[in-house]
């Protein structure tokens, strides 16, 4: 019988093997709102991909806390007796993981706990508590393999320190954090160890993205080319994409026993050379995949005929940040796109057979009018899976450095696309009534691009069929939540406290981007934000091997 959560539990210390559990928190506590979970949860291949790094004589094994009961951290704390608890934190979940860490160096006071991730990385000084030994800033696989080696042979000591470890942050014994040299990033991905997916096999089939399932995620890229001032994936990447090799990608898939793969880079359509390796790969070994993405509508209006092969290569879906069908908007968000590709893209991609994954960006300064104008908008292009969020100045973003003073909460649970951390303009009642009428609005649009879907791709629609019943079947109690705009108020309640909340901020307080803002290097002279001219993709930036800053 395991021991409550409050006995602590004695590890073994004079083996240098560890045991190291890395824990996947939960986002959110139950029936609040957010889209993880509901229409998309994917593999976390950021443990899987540290996990490969570590010396094979250390046991291994990870805990997805998004599908398990509410006591497994307990109860594997009490039965696996880690030396070595890791997590990591999205914006989201920065709460849910501190609580890990909490629980661990409550049970066992003598395993180190390390925490890394988006938002360690962004904003570290939110993990420099008692209970938090070392935070990882940036890409872990050799900051962790470094960290592992050495607490193997610290720990019979019960030595916290690591100095000279780069890309780590630890807890001295003075209880003062102190940070060590930033480690180089990874340029050659090939030369990284394949992320261990065995070790999240007991989850095999609950992984989905609305109802394609079961599938596998493996990642071939890291970072982003583009600077958009709402996003931190280029700040926390500074600025470079790198790719695998595409014999790496075909191996991956191919060694996937699941039909479906969701490729979880930031920015998949981004290289036309490395896609056309790929689709080359893929028809050399044979390779029937179905996988899906993430990417940028611009690249595949400008690049038709490739997404045309992509498509004949197992290419089903692609999520794409549609944002806003206004130029200017989009200008002042440093996107450089337009609406005109959006548009394209959007054709492009059901004429290939391409589930459109859209999302679109309202502010919380908009009118019913442009929530009208918006709704009209997604009617229009048959989207197959519209969402709405909100715009958001994210932590670690330009946006949330300009906006910091004016927010109405700082509360990270708020900071999932769905709630208005600025002021509304219209009451907030209204604001989110208007929100929650999305859904109905372009179910017309949902409708049309599932009998393009069906006429295009009738064995891909057959093969999902199931999971599509289930999906329904498993959301129907979140569409109760999510439709209700009394959700997102009480999601609210008591945490509107921020700074701007402090000081009686109004919608009118806050100035948002524009086309037209000063520029830095001409005093107070005013430039054009509108991207007007080609975009030069990777494949015509200066490259070492496979990496592209």
């Amino acid at each position: 019988m395991a021991p409550p959560a409050s006995s602590p539990v004695e590890i073994d210390s004079s083996d240098s093997r560890l045991r190291i559990l890395l824990v996947m928190p939960t986002p959110f506590e139950n029936g609040r709102l957010g889209l993880e979970n509901v229409i998309w949860l994917s593999e976390p291949v950021g443990l899987t991909a540290i996990a490969a790094s570590v010396d094979a004589r250390h046991e291994i094994r990870i805990l997805d806390l998004r599908l398990e009961e509410e006591d497994a951290l307990a109860r594997a704390l009490a039965e696996f007796r880690p030396h070595l608890v890791g997590t990591t934190s999205m914006t989201t979940d920065a709460y849910q993981a501190k609580a890990v860490l909490r629980m661990t160096r409550s049970m066992c006071p003598e395993a180190l706990t390390v925490v890394g991730g988006h938002h360690p990385t962004l904003c570290p000084g939110e993990f420099e508590v008692p209970f938090v030994d070392v935070i990882v800033q940036g890409e872990g696989e050799l900051t962790f393999r470094e960290l592992v080696d050495r607490w193997s042979k610290q720990h019979a000591r019960r030595d916290r320190a690591f100095p000279g470890v780069s890309g780590a942050r630890f807890r001295g014994a003075d209880g003062r954090y102190q940070v060590n040299a930033k480690r180089e990033q990874t340029a050659d991905l090939d030369s990284l160890p394949t992320p261990r997916r065995e070790l999240v096999a007991k989850y095999r089939g609950r992984y989905f993205f609305t109802g394609v399932r079961p599938m596998a995620t493996i990642f071939t890229s890291r970072g982003c080319s583009f600077d958009c001032n709402f996003c931190a994936i280029w700040e926390f990447y500074e600025r470079r994409t790198r790719f695998l090799s595409a014999a790496r990608i075909v191996d991956q898939m191919q060694a996937a026993s699941e039909p479906f793969v969701f490729v979880l880079d930031d920015n998949f359509l981004t290289s036309k050379r490395r896609a056309t390796e790929l689709c080359d790969e893929l028809e050399r070994r044979g390779v029937r995949k179905f996988w899906m993405t993430q990417g940028r509508t611009d690249f595949a209006a400008d690049h038709p005929e490739l997404m045309t092969r992509l498509a004949k290569n197992g290419l089903v879906m692609v999520l794409s940040g549609y944002e806003s069908n206004d130029d200017d908007n989009l200008a002042a968000l440093r996107k450089k796109n337009t609406w005109q590709k959006n548009q394209r893209a959007n054709r492009i991609m059901r004429e290939n057979g391409i589930f459109v994954t859209g999302i679109f960006m309202a502010r919380a300064d908009w009118t019913r009018a442009q929530f009208e104008m918006l709704y009209e908008t997604v009617r229009g292009l048959a989207v197959a899976i519209p969402l709405l969020t909100i715009l958001t100045p994210l932590p670690g973003t330009q946006l949330y450095r300009v906006y910091h003073d004016k927010l109405l909460t700082t509360d990270h649970r708020l900071f999932d696309l769905l709630h208005a951390v600025l002021p509304t303009r219209l009451p907030r009642e209204e604001f989110y009534r208007l929100m929650c009428r999305f859904y109905e609005e372009t179910d017309a649009s949902v409708r049309w691009a599932f009998r393009t879907m069906l006429r295009a791709r009738p064995g891909f629609v057959a093969r999902i069929l199931p999971g599509m019943a289930w999906f329904y079947a498993r959301t129907w109690r979140y569409q109760r939540i999510h439709y209700d705009h009394r959700s997102f108020l009480r999601d609210e309640e008591g945490l509107l406290t921020g700074p701007g909340a402090r000081a009686g901020i109004t919608y009118r307080d806050v100035r948002y981007p524009s086309a037209v803002e000063p520029d830095p290097s001409s005093g107070s002279a005013l430039t054009v934000l509108k991207v007007r001219k080609p975009r030069t993709w990777t494949d015509d930036l200066a490259e070492s091997g496979r990496e592209a800053s």
